[in-house]
């Protein structure tokens, strides 16, 4: 699995290593979510630092994280973007009006309502 999840500046981590793939990685990421919502952590930090790949299917998997998480009043930053998903995020017009793109975790979690 390209990631994984912890608990870290009153936030949970998501670290997205390698490839992130929507259509294979989606449903677990999706559970995942689920469970921290579940489980009142609604505050989460996806942390793309180790990110090589993604594709929209992973974008999309990104999106209903925060959809998720907004419907409870919990709140998704991304911190750590290399320039080529960086690139892919500001060409979908995500960057800015959807997502707030940190450099660091730390950042993100501080940033967080």
């Amino acid at each position: 699995m390209p990631f994984s999840t912890k608990e870290k500046y009153q936030a949970v981590i998501i670290k997205i290593t390698g490839k992130f793939l929507g259509s294979v990685e989606g449903p677990a990421f999706k559970d995942t979510l689920e469970e921290l919502k579940d489980s009142g952590k609604t505050k989460v930090v996806i942390d793309l630092s180790k990110a090589d790949f993604m594709d929209s299917s992973g974008i999309g998997a990104l999106i209903g994280a925060l959809t998720t998480m907004k419907k409870v009043d919990g709140d998704v930053k991304l911190a750590g973007m290399k320039e080529r998903i960086k690139n892919l995020f500001l060409l979908t017009r995500l960057l800015g009006p959807v997502f707030e793109d940190f450099d660091t975790v730390e950042e993100a979690a501080a940033a967080m309502n």
